[in-house]
């Protein structure tokens, strides 16, 4: 996450310059380009003041004509001089500029009349055109390399900037990482001490050894005590293993998805009861990589989550198939009570509380089912509707 954070950053940093010098080249091209445009208008101006159009001067031309006579220079462009601009002047059109392309090279034209005589000005354009082809060149160059450069430092500032937050992040996990195994055991004394109590009772109740009133209260409390210190150690479970998820990399190996998916429903085939639960493969190359406990626990999780929230007579699907180039996707859909389409993001969220008008908690599960996912460069969403069921889809690189 923070890996992708600092490189997030350096692409908001390379994206920033590269917009600035943009905008910055654009400035610099309109510059040279009306600069260019006011000395070609200048040295049109200046040849139309000669008085002899065979005077040759670089770049520019003059040419003068009265009725079928044309004087100009010896050393002309081909095309020259224009001559529907010569015949509008004739015909008394006011002094005009324009642009022509010839033979693939361009001339600003100005063409006036003065009394019976026409003076058509000509000037190559081909130095300035070369001028902005060489500063457009330089303006890429610059960029290119400045674009480098910025990706550079952007990473390097964010990798700097990002060290402080993922060192936090790590005193954060270890922290709950040692408090959830410093409470692991007195709640595992707890849960065990709270069942050989509920033992007791039930002994004590065959043996009619307590009132009954007491030995129903007493047991009711009892179960609920049992109830409570399970939960409290799966949520300990489940802090436990959100902290140690990224502080062991040996965890990974190749295994095939298929296979996994079907211990898990093996195992979690006593809780289904009437309920119906469905594997479907899709195609031979399903295997991965990836630490396969921890994958385990997502599939486990998902299956459970359909089977808490699917009738007794429900049914439940979990299908695994390729899904594009390197990529396996499992997904558990079933027929349960749905959720909120408003919840469908904040079902990932850690102990949110659901937007929908029956309100309650989310729990850990579903979060650390997308930080698995994610662990492994994968993605999860879901789909639902309150009533109709929910879908959940896992997409998981062939190499995690």
């Amino acid at each position: 996450m923070l890996t992708r954070a600092a490189a997030v950053l350096a692409c908001r940093i390379a994206s920033g310059f590269l917009v600035a010098l943009v905008l910055l080249g654009f400035c610099a091209y309109r510059v040279v380009l009306d600069e260019q445009r006011t000395q070609a208008r200048h040295q049109l101006s200046m040849a139309l003041a000669m008085d002899n159009p065979d005077v040759a001067i670089p770049c520019v031309w003059l040419f003068e004509v009265q009725g079928a006579s044309v004087r100009h220079a010896q050393q002309i462009p081909a095309g020259f001089p224009l001559a529907s601009a010569v015949n509008g002047a004739q015909d008394g059109a006011a002094p005009s500029l324009t642009h022509v392309t010839v033979s693939k090279t361009d001339f600003d034209v100005l063409t006036v009349r003065r009394g019976g005589v026409v003076r058509q000005a000509v000037f190559d354009t081909w130095y300035q055109q070369a001028d902005l082809d060489h500063l457009v060149r330089a303006l890429l160059l610059v960029g290119l390399i400045g674009v480098v450069m910025a990706t550079i430092v952007g990473a390097l500032l964010g990798r700097r900037s990002i060290a402080p937050l993922g060192d936090a992040l790590e005193r954060q996990r270890r922290f709950v990482a040692d408090a959830s195994h410093e409470l692991r055991t007195p709640l595992t004394r707890l849960h065990t001490r709270a069942q050989m109590l509920l033992r007791w009772q039930e002994e004590q109740r065959q043996a009619e050894a307590l009132p009954t009133e007491v030995s129903d209260r007493l047991g009711g409390e009892l179960s609920a005590m049992v109830g409570a210190a399970g939960e409290l150690n799966e949520v300990v479970e489940d802090l436990l293993m959100s902290a140690g998820m990224r502080t062991d990399p040996t965890r990974c190996e190749r295994f095939d998805l298929a296979t996994l998916a079907a211990e898990v429903i093996e195992a979690e085939r006593p809780r289904l009861g009437s309920r119906v639960l469905v594997l479907h493969t899709v195609g031979d190359h399903l295997a991965i990589s990836g630490a396969r406990s921890s994958l385990r626990r997502m599939i486990s999780t998902l299956v459970d989550n359909a089977i808490s929230h699917t009738g007794p007579t429900g049914r439940i699907e979990i299908s695994l198939r390729p899904a594009g180039r390197a990529i396996v996707e499992l997904e558990v859909t079933d027929d349960g009570t749905g959720f909120d389409p408003a919840d469908r993001d904040r079902i990932f969220e850690r102990f949110a509380q659901s937007g929908s008008p029956a309100a309650h908690h989310f729990g850990l599960g579903l979060a650390l089912a997308r930080e698995i996912a994610t662990d492994h460069g994968g993605t999860i969403r879901a789909v639902g509707q309150l009533g109709e069921g929910a879908s959940f889809t896992v997409r998981l690189p062939v190499r995690g």
